[in-house]
């Protein structure tokens, strides 16, 4: 609508209010009310492709009715409230294309954080500035996740086993990041995953057993430190498989022919 000015006032007088979606008005700046809090019964809050900026905040953590938040492609910067946690009902989080740093919140005994949100199947947190390592807390066999995107921050690090935990995930991305170690073995239990991407990290061990990702289309694992190896049975055992891209690793040997025919 091309609406211009700031989002404040008296925003938080509007209590019946259930739905607020101001997304794609580049005229919309500043920071965001706090009193975006008051709004008890707000069931979706899309905030996408503005020019806000200023810290997310801590209040929006008293959104108990919030299924739905979009606050992608702004200018936020700060850290993630850890106050996000108690968005229970929480099903699409997405932080993309900020300027966020600081750590991924997880709960402590008197803090909530991430890792509590169970309903969520979206998590969109790439393209900020995030750093801190993945913590093994964040994931947990009760989520029902489907979107892991970490791409294009500086986390730091290795990748937590506990991702593969997580068995609901499709699209998991860690790439462009400062990530280091070996993929842990048990990323191999992610059989719905349809899309890999560890791409532009310092990785090193053996390359990880992707075998049993029947319903895998695409996966990245170029620039690495990889251990030198053979190419593995996996690049022509998955029969899904449309994109397969190895760039700067340390593969040796002949192409198997199987890649070239199936």
């Amino acid at each position: 609508m091309g609406l211009k000015g700031e989002l404040s006032g008296d925003i938080g007088g509007l209590t019946e209010l259930r739905s607020l979606d101001l997304s794609f008005n580049k005229g919309l700046m500043g920071p965001i009310s706090p009193q975006l809090g008051d709004l008890s019964k707000l069931n979706i809050l899309i905030l996408a492709g503005c020019s806000f900026s200023g810290n997310i905040p801590d209040r929006l953590g008293d959104l108990s009715e919030l299924s739905f938040l979009a606050l992608n492609s702004n200018n936020f910067t700060g850290k993630i409230p850890p106050s996000l946690g108690k968005l229970s009902k929480l099903y699409w989080l997405d932080l993309a294309d900020n300027q966020l740093t600081g750590p991924l919140p997880v709960s402590t005994s008197i803090t909530p954080g991430l890792d509590l949100l169970l309903k969520a199947k979206h998590f969109h947190f790439n393209k900020n500035k995030l750093s801190g390592t993945i913590p093994p807390k964040l994931f947990s066999s009760h989520m029902v996740l489907i979107h892991i995107l970490f791409d294009g921050n500086d986390l730091s690090g290795s990748i937590p086993s506990t991702i593969g935990l997580v068995q609901t995930v499709e699209v998991l991305r860690f790439d462009r990041n400062f990530l280091t170690g070996e993929v842990p073995s048990n990323l191999s239990n992610l059989s719905n995953i349809t899309e890999l991407n560890l791409a532009h990290n310092s990785l090193s061990g053996p390359l990880p057993d992707l075998t049993s990702m029947d319903n895998l289309n695409y996966v990245d694992l170029s620039n690495n430190s990889f251990d030198p190896s053979k190419a593995p049975i996996w690049f022509s055992t998955l029969s899904s498989l449309t994109t397969l891209v190895m760039e700067f690793g340390a593969l040796e040997g002949p192409l198997p022919s199987k890649l070239l025919t199936n």
